[in-house]
Protein backbone atom coordinates (compact mmCIF):
# COMPACT_ATOMS: atom_id res chain seq x y z
CA UNK A 1 0.00 0.00 0.00
CA UNK A 2 2.97 2.01 0.91
CA UNK A 3 4.78 1.43 -2.16
CA UNK A 4 1.58 2.48 -4.19
CA UNK A 5 1.67 5.67 -2.27
CA UNK A 6 5.60 6.54 -2.95
CA UNK A 7 4.63 6.22 -6.94
CA UNK A 8 1.32 8.37 -7.01
CA UNK A 9 3.52 10.93 -5.44
CA UNK A 10 6.52 10.48 -7.62
CA UNK A 11 5.29 10.80 -10.98
CA UNK A 12 3.98 13.84 -10.64
CA UNK A 13 7.16 15.37 -9.14
CA UNK A 14 9.07 13.97 -12.17
CA UNK A 15 6.40 15.25 -14.71
CA UNK A 16 6.64 18.89 -12.93
CA UNK A 17 10.63 18.46 -13.10
CA UNK A 18 10.11 17.76 -16.51
CA UNK A 19 8.39 20.38 -17.62
CA UNK A 20 10.35 22.55 -15.57
CA UNK A 21 13.58 21.73 -16.93
CA UNK A 22 12.04 21.82 -21.00
CA UNK A 23 10.51 25.50 -20.59
CA UNK A 24 13.57 27.50 -18.33
CA UNK A 25 14.75 29.89 -21.17
CA UNK A 26 18.40 29.22 -22.12
CA UNK A 27 20.59 32.42 -21.30
CA UNK A 28 21.13 34.50 -24.75
CA UNK A 29 24.76 33.98 -26.27
CA UNK A 30 27.14 37.03 -26.53
CA UNK A 31 27.08 39.19 -29.62
CA UNK A 32 30.36 38.84 -31.50
CA UNK A 33 31.05 42.01 -33.27
CA UNK A 34 31.91 41.23 -37.41
CA UNK A 35 35.31 41.81 -38.76
CA UNK A 36 35.39 44.16 -41.29
CA UNK A 37 37.47 42.60 -44.85
CA UNK A 38 38.81 45.09 -47.40
CA UNK A 39 39.17 42.90 -50.12
CA UNK A 40 41.56 44.10 -52.72
CA UNK A 41 40.51 42.94 -56.16
CA UNK A 42 43.67 41.19 -57.97
CA UNK A 43 43.81 42.69 -61.40
CA UNK A 44 45.49 38.80 -62.93
CA UNK A 45 46.20 40.10 -66.09
CA UNK A 46 48.47 43.00 -64.89
CA UNK A 47 49.86 40.79 -62.16
CA UNK A 48 50.61 38.00 -65.02
CA UNK A 49 52.28 40.23 -66.88
CA UNK A 50 55.00 41.27 -63.71
CA UNK A 51 58.40 40.53 -64.11
CA UNK A 52 60.55 39.46 -61.26
CA UNK A 53 63.36 42.36 -60.69
CA UNK A 54 66.55 41.24 -61.42
CA UNK A 55 69.31 41.42 -59.58
CA UNK A 56 71.40 44.84 -60.10
CA UNK A 57 75.35 44.68 -61.37
CA UNK A 58 77.26 47.06 -59.09
CA UNK A 59 80.70 46.44 -61.53
CA UNK A 60 78.33 47.95 -64.41
CA UNK A 61 77.03 50.90 -62.83
CA UNK A 62 78.69 51.76 -59.84
CA UNK A 63 76.22 54.59 -57.39
CA UNK A 64 78.31 57.22 -56.67
CA UNK A 65 77.94 59.54 -53.91
CA UNK A 66 78.85 63.38 -54.92
CA UNK A 67 79.67 65.55 -52.12
CA UNK A 68 77.78 68.38 -52.20
CA UNK A 69 79.43 71.45 -51.14
CA UNK A 70 77.25 74.57 -49.34
CA UNK A 71 76.80 77.38 -51.44
CA UNK A 72 79.57 79.94 -50.71
CA UNK A 73 78.38 83.89 -49.79
CA UNK A 74 80.57 86.11 -51.26
CA UNK A 75 81.47 88.67 -48.38
CA UNK A 76 82.86 92.51 -49.81
CA UNK A 77 85.99 93.46 -48.68
CA UNK A 78 85.76 95.96 -45.61
CA UNK A 79 88.36 99.10 -46.07
CA UNK A 80 88.27 102.48 -43.89
CA UNK A 81 91.07 103.91 -46.36
CA UNK A 82 91.81 103.06 -49.83
CA UNK A 83 94.12 100.62 -47.92
CA UNK A 84 94.32 98.14 -45.20
CA UNK A 85 97.18 96.02 -43.31
CA UNK A 86 97.18 92.38 -44.90
CA UNK A 87 98.42 89.39 -43.53
CA UNK A 88 99.08 87.61 -46.93
CA UNK A 89 100.65 90.13 -49.12
CA UNK A 90 104.76 89.60 -47.77
CA UNK A 91 104.05 86.13 -48.63
CA UNK A 92 102.30 87.00 -52.61
CA UNK A 93 105.12 89.56 -53.38
CA UNK A 94 108.05 87.06 -52.81
CA UNK A 95 106.58 84.40 -54.66
CA UNK A 96 105.81 86.43 -57.21
CA UNK A 97 109.76 87.60 -56.88
CA UNK A 98 108.88 91.58 -56.83
CA UNK A 99 109.25 92.15 -53.06
CA UNK A 100 112.17 94.52 -52.81
CA UNK A 101 115.60 93.09 -50.43
CA UNK A 102 116.42 96.92 -48.93
CA UNK A 103 113.16 97.53 -47.56
CA UNK A 104 112.79 98.58 -43.91
CA UNK A 105 110.20 99.07 -41.23
CA UNK A 106 108.11 98.49 -44.07
CA UNK A 107 103.79 97.69 -43.55
CA UNK A 108 102.65 95.27 -45.82
CA UNK A 109 98.78 96.07 -47.09
CA UNK A 110 95.97 95.50 -49.62
CA UNK A 111 94.69 98.05 -51.58
CA UNK A 112 90.78 98.75 -52.48
CA UNK A 113 91.57 98.91 -56.32
CA UNK A 114 88.13 99.40 -57.17
CA UNK A 115 87.80 102.87 -55.12
CA UNK A 116 91.06 104.02 -56.89
CA UNK A 117 90.21 103.17 -60.42
CA UNK A 118 86.92 105.27 -59.96
CA UNK A 119 88.64 108.45 -58.19
CA UNK A 120 88.10 111.42 -59.88
CA UNK A 121 89.08 115.14 -59.60
CA UNK A 122 87.28 116.45 -56.87
CA UNK A 123 86.96 113.24 -54.69
CA UNK A 124 88.66 112.79 -51.77
CA UNK A 125 90.47 109.60 -50.63
CA UNK A 126 91.98 108.07 -47.02
CA UNK A 127 95.39 106.76 -46.81
CA UNK A 128 96.09 104.53 -43.46
CA UNK A 129 99.80 105.03 -42.57
CA UNK A 130 100.22 101.41 -40.40
CA UNK A 131 103.78 102.52 -38.85
CA UNK A 132 102.11 105.65 -37.11
CA UNK A 133 98.12 103.98 -37.31
CA UNK A 134 97.45 107.34 -38.35
CA UNK A 135 94.91 108.18 -41.36
CA UNK A 136 95.50 111.65 -43.91
CA UNK A 137 92.77 112.56 -46.54
CA UNK A 138 93.81 113.97 -49.13
CA UNK A 139 91.90 116.45 -52.00
CA UNK A 140 92.31 114.79 -55.34
CA UNK A 141 93.39 118.26 -57.74
CA UNK A 142 93.93 116.55 -61.69
CA UNK A 143 93.91 113.13 -63.02
CA UNK A 144 95.93 112.17 -65.59
CA UNK A 145 95.81 109.47 -68.02
CA UNK A 146 98.78 107.98 -69.87
CA UNK A 147 98.66 106.09 -73.31
CA UNK A 148 98.83 102.49 -71.81
CA UNK A 149 96.28 102.96 -69.17
CA UNK A 150 98.18 103.99 -66.06
CA UNK A 151 95.68 106.20 -63.72
CA UNK A 152 97.51 109.07 -62.28
CA UNK A 153 96.52 111.15 -59.38
CA UNK A 154 97.09 114.38 -57.81
CA UNK A 155 96.06 115.69 -54.23
CA UNK A 156 96.62 117.56 -51.62
CA UNK A 157 96.96 116.90 -47.93
CA UNK A 158 95.80 119.42 -45.40
CA UNK A 159 98.49 118.54 -42.06
CA UNK A 160 97.40 119.09 -38.63
CA UNK A 161 99.92 122.52 -39.20
CA UNK A 162 97.85 123.66 -41.90
CA UNK A 163 100.66 123.20 -44.54
CA UNK A 164 99.29 121.21 -47.76
CA UNK A 165 101.73 118.18 -48.55
CA UNK A 166 101.49 116.76 -52.33
CA UNK A 167 100.51 113.43 -52.90
CA UNK A 168 100.32 111.11 -56.20
CA UNK A 169 99.60 107.85 -56.92
CA UNK A 170 99.37 105.61 -60.13
CA UNK A 171 97.37 102.86 -60.64
CA UNK A 172 98.05 100.60 -63.38
CA UNK A 173 96.99 97.51 -64.67
CA UNK A 174 98.42 94.93 -62.30
CA UNK A 175 100.84 97.79 -60.00
CA UNK A 176 99.57 100.56 -57.68
CA UNK A 177 102.47 102.85 -56.63
CA UNK A 178 102.86 106.47 -55.52
CA UNK A 179 104.20 108.78 -52.51
CA UNK A 180 102.03 110.13 -49.80
CA UNK A 181 103.80 113.05 -47.55
CA UNK A 182 102.54 114.14 -44.37
CA UNK A 183 103.40 116.30 -41.85
CA UNK A 184 105.66 113.46 -40.36
CA UNK A 185 107.30 112.50 -43.46
CA UNK A 186 107.01 111.23 -47.10
CA UNK A 187 105.84 107.79 -47.58
CA UNK A 188 106.45 105.66 -50.54
CA UNK A 189 104.04 103.03 -51.66
CA UNK A 190 104.24 99.90 -54.47
CA UNK A 191 102.07 97.06 -54.88
CA UNK A 192 101.78 93.75 -57.33
CA UNK A 193 98.06 93.79 -58.29
CA UNK A 194 96.41 94.62 -54.62
CA UNK A 195 99.26 93.54 -52.40
CA UNK A 196 101.96 95.75 -51.62
CA UNK A 197 103.80 97.50 -49.13
CA UNK A 198 104.05 101.63 -47.41
CA UNK A 199 107.46 102.50 -46.04
CA UNK A 200 108.64 105.61 -44.94
CA UNK A 201 111.27 107.20 -47.20
CA UNK A 202 113.85 108.06 -44.89
CA UNK A 203 114.12 103.95 -43.54
CA UNK A 204 114.56 103.03 -46.66
CA UNK A 205 117.92 101.90 -47.99
CA UNK A 206 119.97 104.27 -50.91
CA UNK A 207 120.00 101.28 -53.29
CA UNK A 208 115.96 101.22 -53.46
CA UNK A 209 114.91 102.12 -56.88
CA UNK A 210 111.11 103.73 -56.44
CA UNK A 211 108.57 104.53 -59.44
CA UNK A 212 109.47 107.93 -60.45
CA UNK A 213 106.14 109.21 -60.46
CA UNK A 214 106.87 113.33 -59.71
CA UNK A 215 108.11 113.56 -63.03
CA UNK A 216 104.07 112.81 -63.80
CA UNK A 217 103.17 115.84 -62.13
CA UNK A 218 101.67 118.30 -64.36
CA UNK A 219 103.12 121.76 -61.48
CA UNK A 220 106.40 120.06 -61.29
CA UNK A 221 109.03 122.22 -62.24
CA UNK A 222 111.89 120.66 -63.82
CA UNK A 223 114.93 119.64 -61.45
CA UNK A 224 112.87 120.05 -58.42
CA UNK A 225 111.42 117.35 -56.47
CA UNK A 226 107.60 118.53 -54.84
CA UNK A 227 107.37 115.50 -52.44
CA UNK A 228 111.40 116.71 -50.99
CA UNK A 229 110.98 118.16 -47.32
CA UNK A 230 110.72 122.01 -47.16
CA UNK A 231 113.43 123.31 -45.55
CA UNK A 232 112.75 126.33 -43.05
CA UNK A 233 114.27 129.63 -43.86
CA UNK A 234 114.51 130.51 -40.75
CA UNK A 235 117.35 128.05 -40.15
CA UNK A 236 120.93 129.28 -41.07
CA UNK A 237 123.44 127.48 -42.75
Amino acid sequence: MKRYVALIIAIPLSAYAIYSFLNTPKKAAKPIAPIAIDVVPVNSKFATNQKAPQPIDMSKDPITVKNIEPAKTSIPEHFDAINKLSDDAKAILKNAKVLPTDLNNEAYIEFDLPTLKALKMGDNFDLAIPQSAETYTAEITSVSEASNGDKSIFGQVTGIDGHMHNTVLTVGKDAVYGQFTTPNGNYVFESKGKYGWIAAKRDLYKSHIEHDTSSLSPNTQKGVDVFAPKKDENLTN
